[in-house]
């Protein structure tokens, strides 16, 4: 029996003894993980009320792996905490009495049992000492009223800013946001200003670049008015609630490092006008000499910004700017074709950052011209001597590659770093472009420059021109599309299209280039066009300068356009046909039959040549019109003695049945169309049967091209009687209530991808995917109808497409079907 108890004490002594060594251990394990301890905000504000000051909280919040105790320096008693030990992470609430102004520090700790590990402090200030002794307006902007804001200008262009306070004097401007002077103007706060506002279009930005302060200025306000509208389609109203977690504010120190910032906001968006007045409440760790601050919208076209002030302030949650968000950088390398791998893994209009931790550094030559400008603030860097497609990039920046601000050209060599977490790659529509906002890649140059030697581009490549973006090329033997014509205007970008071996390629140019307001004309036998080669869906050249498509360069006079391109006559009557002329220079116009007619006379003054029908008979005849005795221009002519056919407008869905008809979108303002004129009469776009799309990829932006008519006592006059619309048919699908197949040239339109904008394609067949819904415009008027969860309808970007979107309530304005009587 007592040998039993002996063991029995032995083994409890052995168990008592692993007990303790287990939680010895899990001690020590504890100790070994490296202690945390935040907390945020730093600075808590009341008044001398005991109520919170406005941007300040009541509570500051506790994030750790330990046990933490809080203790008040001072005796304090006036400080009241709802817990002053715990562990792990929590949130601390803060009440405080009426009273006479006073200052208290509280200290959070965590430590083991050889002492403190770390300790944080929070000042919590009551009354007016919670102020500073003077408010300094550091910076200001009120965004103006400058009437360019209609114009919708971007905010690197925009030239009214208002900006004052004392560390505005260098600052500038950037991000992908513009100016307008549209919407409901800021009110409802101290200080609105109204008139302008910056505008976030799409998933924008807006930063605000270099903002002066002094080493003592670390305690900061920042305040600024902002509203947020967006349409609920499935609702048909708006949603004004300002969320701050899609609006968010970053600060930097230098541009390309950003720490985001927390904001609050008044209850300025529950009722009209549906403006927020903001306040942020910060301390700079670290003195900077300059401060860069974000705006950025995470929802498409919803918010505006206005009334932004920077000044001294009582300071709150610590901010360390001193490498921002993304800690110290390294710099490794990156080849220009691995950033065209990056560039084609995205999803087009998509954009990711290259490398958030680190810098990264290719070395190439520039191909881009400094002079010409014909590169729209881009740079295109390409690898040295290469010949083979996929090495070539582009970068694009509003601030760094303005040809005025270009301090490299074709032939330097040069390298680039793209800083980290602000170098980022987009897909635009196929061109793999490297982007990012403010200064984010520094150039350096190297030693040495190199030969740039076109490549070549045959008939054999040309095709595949896209491959060769970012590289300069050259095509031998290629012929205009049209006889003559204008390469851009000051006011228009625009894509001429060229031949080579009957496969077509665009030469564009950009209208803040040499090119505007330059002719060219065909060269039969074959010209050159050189440049460098960009991407829209498919590849296109950019001439960098006009010595690179001197092959077609003209001085002569020019006729580039007569209106309208044909005349009809179905009565006796005088129309008038007006001729748009280049380098005219005082050139007589001059205008005469092609046959003889005792019916047709003809008369020109200035540049508008009169065609006069007297006796009216079915007769055919041209119009020859030319300047300078150049190669005259043909407008034909046809006199019919039948009378014109008529039309009925159908507009509702209850008289549309199978049959052949005019499909019809209507743009009688301005609002609708992309010169931003009155059109009338010819407010009617009327389909031609054909789409914008040149290729045969379904994932490319696609529309309905149209033409202008006007719709005159049950007739349909066009506009331009050489560009004509075509009939298209409704075919019924049985037993579906107002369905139909719409049937154009023998093939059957449908939209090729599923709630996708702007996808309309045709096939040979129809089968389920081609099926049509109509309905009647539910928010204006007119008709619409659904394919794959879009619907066609009058495009409010331009007046020459009908176009498909997946909101039915995109526009007011469906669209229209004339049937033949």
């Amino acid at each position: 029996m007592r040998k039993l108890n002996a063991i029995k004490y032995w083994y409890g002594f052995m168990l008592m003894l692993a007990t303790i060594s287990f939680v010895a251990c899990t001690d020590d394990n504890d100790d070994t993980e490296s202690p945390v301890l935040e907390v945020s905000p730093t600075t808590l504000n009341f008044t001398a009320e005991g109520t919170v000051e406005e941007g300040s909280q009541a509570y500051f919040e506790i994030t750790s792996n330990r046990s933490w105790t809080i203790t008040i320096q001072d005796d304090k008693d006036w400080v009241t905490l709802s817990e002053t030990e715990g562990s792990g992470n929590a949130k601390i609430e803060v009440s405080v009495p009426a009273g006479a102004v006073d200052e208290a520090k509280v200290d959070i700790q965590i430590g083991n049992k050889a002492g403190t590990l770390l300790s944080k402090t929070v000042t919590i200030r009551r009354g007016a000492g919670s102020e500073p002794v003077e408010k300094v307006v550091i910076y200001n902007e009120t965004v103006g009223n400058d009437a360019s804001a209609g114009d919708k200008p971007k905010v690197d262009v925009y030239t009214g800013w208002m900006k004052t306070g004392e560390g505005s004097a260098n600052v500038t401007y950037s991000g992908g946001a513009d100016v307008r002077n549209s919407g409901i103007k800021s009110a409802g706060y101290e200080g609105a200003s109204g008139e302008n506002n910056v505008f976030f279009a799409g998933t924008s930005s807006f930063v605000i670049n270099k903002i002066a302060l002094k080493a003592e200025q670390t305690n900061l306000k920042l305040t600024f008015g902002g509203s947020y509208g967006k349409k609920d389609d499935a609702t048909n109203k708006y949603d004004n609630t300002f969320d701050v977690s899609k609006f968010i504010v970053s600060l930097s120190a230098d541009g390309t490092s950003w720490t985001p910032i927390t904001y609050t906001k008044n209850n300025g968006d529950a009722e009209h006008p549906y403006w927020i007045f903001a306040t942020s409440d910060f301390t700079l760790k670290n003195a900077v000499s300059e401060l860069y601050i974000k705006f950025e919208a995470s929802v498409a076209s919803g918010f505006r910004l206005d009334d932004i002030t920077l000044a001294t302030g009582i300071g709150g949650t610590e901010i360390d700017l001193n490498g921002g968000s993304t800690g110290p950088a390294e710099t490794t390398p990156i080849t220009i074709a691995e950033l065209l791998e990056k560039g084609k893994a995205l999803a087009n209009q998509a954009t990711e950052v290259i490398d958030a931790a680190n810098h990264r550094v290719f070395e190439g030559v520039v191909q881009t011209i400094a002079s010409g400008a014909n590169n729209n603030n881009t740079l295109a860097v390409a690898v040295e001597g290469a010949t083979d497609p996929g090495n070539g990039i582009t970068l694009y920046s509003y601030d760094m590659f303005k040809a005025e601000k270009l301090n490299v050209t074709a032939g330097d060599k040069v390298k680039i770093t793209l800083k980290a977490n602000a170098a980022k790659i987009q897909n635009f529509n196929g061109w793999y472009e490297v982007t990012g906002e403010g200064e984010y890649a520094t150039i350096e140059k190297l030693e040495g420059t190199a030969t740039i030697t076109p490549i070549e581009i045959t008939s054999a490549n040309i095709a595949k021109l896209a491959d060769y973006q970012g590289m300069t090329v050259t095509v031998n033997g290629a012929n205009s599309k049209e006889a003559n014509g204008v390469w851009c205007t000051t006011d228009r970008n625009t894509g001429n299209t060229f031949l080579l071996g009957g496969t077509e390629f665009t030469v564009y140019c950009y209208k803040t280039s040499e090119f505007a307001g330059k002719t060219y004309v065909n060269n039969v036998a074959g010209g050159k066009v050189t440049g460098i080669v960009s991407v829209y869906n498919q590849g296109q050249i950019l001439p960098r300068t006009l010595a690179d498509v001197s092959d077609f360069i003209s001085d002569a006079p020019m006729i580039t356009s007569v209106s309208p391109a044909a005349l009809t006559f179905n009565a006796t009557g005088t129309k008038n046909v007006t001729v748009t002329v280049l380098n005219q220079n005082g050139a007589a116009i001059t205008a005469t039959l092609k046959q003889n007619s005792d019916n047709i006379e003809t008369s020109v003054v200035g540049n508008t040549v009169s065609v006069t029908v007297t006796t009216l008979a079915n007769e055919e005849n041209i119009l020859l019109i030319s300047v300078a005795n150049g190669t005259p221009v043909e407008v034909p002519i046809t006199c019919s003695t039948a009378p014109a056919a008529t039309y009925t407008l159908i507009d509702k869905i209850t008289n549309l049945t199978a049959g052949k008809y005019y499909m019809a979108g209507y743009v009688e303002t301005y609002t609708y169309n992309k010169e931003e004129v009155d059109l009338r009469p010819y407010v009617y776009q009327v389909w031609t049967g054909k789409i914008s799309a040149t290729g045969t990829s379904t994932t490319v932006n696609s529309d309905l091209k149209t033409v202008s008519y006007q719709f005159n006592e049950s007739r349909l006059e066009a506009k331009d009687e050489s560009a004509l619309a075509s009939e298209i048919e409704l075919i019924a699908v049985p037993d579906k209530d107002n369905t139909y197949y719409i049937k154009s040239d023998g093939k059957y339109l449908y939209n090729s991808l599923d709630k996708t904008n702007r996808r309309l394609f045709f096939k040979d067949t129809a089968d389920e995917s081609t099926e049509w819904v109509f309905m009647n415009k539910s928010n204006g008027t007119g008709v619409t109808a659904s394919n794959n969860n879009t619907y066609i309808i009058t495009a409010s970007a331009s007046s020459d497409f009908l176009r498909s979107y997946k909101t039915e309530t995109q526009t007011t304005v469906g669209i229209f079907f004339f049937k033949k009587n």
